[in-house]
């Protein structure tokens, strides 16, 4: 995959995965926006019920201590006009204006009905009419006049008692509380809230603790108290829940925790898939590095044997034994270098498999050690350099295949060899403690980056320059300097810095058990 299309890639997955947030981001909004205003909604209902339930309560009290405290002395005019006349309750009040000797005119009542003017005779009159009470139209005057005035007290005491009442009356903070409770409840509003009675910019009571006056009278929770009242009209009840966010939040927590589950699969999903493509980007790109340079190994020896052989096919040479086992000489050096590369590719692959066999035996590490140095003391002899050597281990003896472990010291000692500049200086040291024995290999080659560190243990990872190797080689043999140290248990470690050279250090177990 070309660098272009795989940015398209990338770009498309990035939008995508932006958009699905998004919307996700945007329908949690909404959701919880509407969980708000319907929180609103039932808060405020609950304090017009509450207001409401408080006024008729103060309504049902005044009247009760009115009709109790107060029946008996009322005004006497009343028990008068609520007196009954006959058995029927008629009562008839008749003028004394005589119109001629046999009728007399009289204003009568009956069962109650408004009053009439009518003319009856003397004989009526006298025995009744109904079973009316009959009175002269002087007094009755003067009877409505009475009840006019003794009415008039009476209502003049009644407002005069309402306006001391509620000029006076105070509310109950635990009343308020408790019916504030119950119609919020009843709304299927359960959590904590405090309140307080604001006339004005002040507050005059209430049971707050948690939250600052200020909240109180800048809240969004308010509702008139005494709305229909003559002197209280100016108090108002006003909330504040300190815990409405974390309790709108809770009241979604199903809906919330699916969309972080959610939202959390598609970000490991997407953060996954895309390590994995760049990953195998760079895995794509070190295989088809180690493919050329492969190829490059390869050709360099198979050139070289072609050369050597057509050469011992001339005429001239082949009479001369000399130059033949000269020539067959560097065939088998060339043809052994071939061998030592395949057989590394072929470890590297039976270690994916798990298909590398182990031979674990007591090995003297110091005697591997000496071995894979003068193997490769030549080749650093030639370029002028120098292999030090310091065994400081008290103990060297360890548990171990002594193949791989000679081809582990020989790929570290080739590593400082191939990336020292100019003549090399490599030092070997030893040393060991109670639990197994440290391997250090030190050089005063090109060094490293931390980010080379990093992977350097990577397969078919090379440092280059550009697009250049500087040096060659598959990438194969520190990751199998790491394979072969984790098979004994070890561990293996790089300190380097640029242009100051590189130490690496293994340490290997005194007993380590076969793996299986």
């Amino acid at each position: 995959m070309n660098m272009r299309k795989f940015t398209g890639l990338i770009v498309l997955m990035v939008v995508s995965v932006v958009a699905i947030v998004w919307v996700q981001v945007r329908w949690i909004s909404n959701s919880v926006r509407a969980q708000n205003e319907q929180f609103d909604f039932f808060v405020i209902n609950s304090l017009r019920n509450t207001a409401h339930s408080m006024e008729t309560n103060r309504r049902m009290n005044f009247l009760n201590e009115m009709f109790i405290r107060g029946y008996s002395a009322l005004p006497e005019a009343i028990h008068r006009t609520a007196s009954p006349g006959a058995a029927t309750g008629s009562f008839s009040i008749e003028s004394k204006t005589v119109s001629d000797n046999d009728s007399v005119e009289i204003i009568v009542s009956t069962n109650n009905n408004p009053p009439v003017r009518m003319k009856v005779t003397r004989e009526e009159a006298n025995a009744g009419i109904a079973n009316s009470v009959v009175v002269g139209s002087e007094d009755y005057m003067r009877w409505v006049q009475q009840q006019s005035y003794e009415f008039q007290a009476m209502s003049n005491q009644l407002v005069s008692e309402m306006f001391v009442w509620e000029r006076n009356m105070a509310v109950n903070k635990e009343e308020l509380l408790h019916t504030l409770q119950g119609e919020l409840a009843a709304s299927g509003i359960e959590t904590p809230f405090e309140f307080a009675l604001i006339r004005g910019d002040s507050i005059i009571d209430g049971i707050y603790s948690k939250v600052k006056k200020k909240d109180l009278l800048n809240s969004p929770y308010k509702v008139n108290m005494f709305a229909q009242g003559l002197l209280r009209k100016g108090e108002v009840l006003s909330v504040v829940f300190p815990r409405k966010t974390n309790y709108v939040l809770g009241t979604m927590g199903l809906m919330l925790g699916g969309f972080g589950l959610f939202l959390l699969i598609i970000l490991s999903t997407f953060a996954l898939s895309l390590w994995f493509i760049i990953r195998q980007k760079k895995t794509s790109e070190m295989q088809a590095d180690f493919i050329n340079n492969m190829t490059h190994e390869f050709k360099t020896p198979l050139a070289t044997i072609s050369l050597a052989a057509d050469t011992i096919a001339n005429n001239r040479v082949i009479a001369d034994e000399d130059k033949v086992r000269h020539f067959v000489s560097m065939i088998k050096k060339e043809n052994s270098r071939m061998n030592r590369q395949v057989e590394t590719i072929l470890q590297i692959a039976t270690l994916d498999k798990h298909e590398m066999d182990f031979s674990y035996s007591p090995v003297d590490l110091h005697d591997i050690i000496t071995g894979a140095i003068d193997t490769i003391e030549i080749q650093v002899t030639d370029r002028g350099g120098v292999i030090r050597r310091q065994f400081d281990a008290e103990r060297s003896v360890i548990s171990g295949d002594s193949e791989h472990l000679r081809n582990l010291v020989h790929n570290l000692l080739d590593n400082a060899n191939k990336y020292s500049e100019g003549a090399p200086e490599i030092t070997v040291r030893t040393r060991s403690n109670e639990s197994g024995i440290f391997l250090e290999v030190a050089d005063r080659g090109i060094g490293m980056s931390k980010a080379v560190q990093n992977r350097v243990f990577e397969r078919f990872y090379r440092e280059t320059t550009g697009n250049i190797h500087n040096v060659k080689g598959f990438g194969l043999g520190l990751n199998y300097v790491k394979a072969i140290t984790d098979a004994h248990g070890g561990t293996v470690t790089v300190e380097s810095e640029p242009g100051k050279g590189s130490i690496f250090t293994v340490f290997l177990p005194y007993n380590h058990e076969s793996r299986t």
